[in-house]
């Protein structure tokens, strides 16, 4: 039952979203094409009766009208079947289309994406999720689901035909024959509740190992897409040998499961088609003796094992699909799980971020990790338009945390922040370079302007990749085309050209040279005055790069015993701790 409520809270916003009337009519028409599917059948169970009394009353005239009828039988089966995985497929497209868009929605707004990673890395591949799982979940849901109700339709439509032909079962009994009312139908309902029954027990391994399967392949997938991210890095590093013992690794664990996952499939796959098959031989034995007494003709008894078959098959739908049903489960366990994840980060409380038009201010900011450790607690700062703020402090203290805390990103803290939120930029260590021309990724996150090419090569001749500046229209993967220099130079120059009102600088500066970095912050200064900067960094010649110093570690040191603090600290770091407020170079 908890799957079937967990089901329903992932499929209800499709249905009670505006798509719904589309999606209601395509349903429909999925339906009404699958009821004439089972009308079709319907007829041709009363063909079978009517064709193989012909052939045993050697009818040539019948036997010719009954090839006739089954050819059209077979065209109005094809047309249907045609027509309602049209119907199907459409709606499939639909919902997916919804689906996804509005899972990556959620997954992009307020950076989930990013705090998944930082705050719940138990949440595996939710690129899979998104791309592989939402397709999965709403195509076997939709087939599953028809599935039923055309089993359920089958079993109601031939139900009629069996409960009267048991009337013709005349059992020996005491010396008289015993006629018992539906015979054919409960031995079809008995008949089916023992295959169900065993099907389940034997297949109940089936949707935790199916679940277990998806995570493992996808563990293997992201490991290759890693490298391939990484190639310079590994190369330089000569790491093929421990990559490929890695993916050797995870490729094992994957392969060591789905051979667990086939030795169950074989054995619910053996007991499922004994079962079905065998199912037709049932009701021949059950009439044999009256047939052979000509009780009734050839095409009654084939009608009738046609018509038991058919409510066999519907009250034993759950075996004939019990494999999807299992992994049917396992990837609503998985949208679910993904789901609730996307819905506690982006829930959860951090610093209060409010907008004021000038100015930057933090009030009472506290700040830690996710196992409690304390890294900052009730900071206060206040910064004019062209202020420039330096974090320092040794690795460890929460330089960067404090940068993620107040963008936004970090949900361990508490306090509130004020700035202008719409004109804010952040640039990282290492810089995210979309794929696409060279203009579309220097323009980046905003839409790329051609008509000021001229401010853009300005800019990139300020910044030192003036020698990029004739190929704006090449398409390359900048990633592995530029050096780390490089890239951060680009990131300088998506600054001077989006002209924000607060600028953080994670240690974006990292790979230049002191005479580099000073250029770029010196450019920074002279293009955007009003801007206001607040970097990260170790060097000591950034503090003459800014009007004020923030040091973490001399804060950690006066909130907390001396002595332990000296144990934490390097033994060559920066003492004594003080503020500063330093000229402007």
């Amino acid at each position: 039952m908890q799957t079937l409520r967990d089901f329903w809270s992932l499929a209800r916003p499709f249905w009670s979203s505006a798509e719904r009337r589309p999606a209601l009519l395509l349903l429909f028409g999925t339906i009404l094409m699958n009821l004439c599917l089972v009308g079709v059948n319907l007829l041709y169970n009363f063909w079978n009766l009517h064709f193989y009394n012909a052939l045993q009353a050697l009818d040539y005239d019948a036997f010719l009208i009954g090839g006739i009828q089954f050819l059209f039988l077979q065209m109005g089966l094809a047309i249907f079947t045609v027509a309602a995985f049209h119907f199907q497929q459409k709606l499939t497209l639909r919902w997916r289309r919804w689906a996804t868009e509005n899972t990556l929605q959620l997954w992009l707004q307020r950076q989930r994406y990013l705090k998944l990673q930082l705050t719940a890395p138990e949440t595996d591949n939710p690129d899979q999720r998104i791309a592989d799982d939402i397709n999965l979940f709403i195509t076997m849901s939709l087939k599953l689901s028809l599935g039923l109700m055309t089993a359920l339709v089958s079993l109601f439509s031939f139900l009629h035909i069996l409960w009267q032909a048991s009337s013709l079962v005349r059992i020996p009994f005491a010396g008289e024959e015993l006629v018992i009312p539906g015979l054919l139908v409960w031995a079809a309902l008995l008949y089916s509740v023992l295959g169900t029954g065993g099907a389940f027990w034997l297949g109940r391994a089936l949707p935790r190992l199916n679940f277990i399967q998806q995570r493992r392949e996808a563990d293997f997938r992201f490991a290759m897409m890693r490298l391939r991210e990484n190639a310079e890095a590994v190369a330089q590093y000569r790491g093929e040998s421990e990559e490929h013992a890695r993916f050797s690794q995870r490729l094992g664990a994957a392969l060591e499961n789905f051979w667990m996952l086939v030795k169950q499939q074989k054995v619910v796959l053996g007991y499922s088609t004994f079962y079905m098959r065998s199912a037709m031989i049932i009701p021949m034995f059950i009439m044999a003796p009256q047939f052979f007494a000509g009780a009734f003709p050839l095409g009654r008894l084939t009608q009738l094992s046609a018509a038991f078959g058919e409510v066999h098959e519907a009250m034993a739908y759950l075996v004939k699909v019990f494999p999807e049903v299992a992994e049917w489960k396992s990837v609503v366990d998985r949208l679910t799980g993904f789901q609730q994840r996307l819905g506690s980060v982006g829930n959860e409380n951090g610093v209060r971020l409010e907008h004021q038009a000038d100015g930057f201010e933090v009030q009472d900011l506290s700040l830690w990790l996710p196992n409690g450790r304390r890294l900052l607690e009730g900071l206060d700062l206040h910064l004019q338009p062209g202020e420039r703020l330096l974090i320092q402090a040794p690795s460890g203290f929460g330089k960067s945390t404090l940068i993620r805390a107040l963008t936004g990103i970090w949900n361990h803290a508490s306090g509130a922040a004020r700035y202008d939120l719409g004109r804010t930029l952040t640039l990282a260590q290492k810089p995210y370079l979309p794929l696409g021309t060279l203009r579309d990724m220097l323009w980046y996150p905003s839409a790329p302007h051609p008509e000021e090419d001229p401010r853009l090569r300005a800019a990139m001749h300020q910044c030192g990749i003036g020698h990029l500046s004739e190929q704006l229209d090449a398409e390359l993967d900048w990633s592995q085309t530029l050096s780390i220099g490089e890239q951060q130079r680009c990131a300088f120059v998506r600054a001077l050209l989006l002209q924000p009102k607060v600028l953080f600088l994670d240690e974006s500066s990292s790979a230049l040279d002191e005479s580099s970095e000073r250029t770029c912050y010196q450019q920074l200064r002279h293009a955007l005055p009003d801007t206001i900067v607040i970097s990260v960094g170790h060097r000591a010649s950034l503090a003459a790069l800014h009007s004020k110093t923030l040091d973490l570690y001399c804060r950690a040191s006066s909130d907390n015993d001396p002595h332990q603090q000296a144990t934490q600290h390097a033994p060559n770091s920066p003492s004594p701790c003080r503020q500063t407020r330093s000229p402007v170079s």
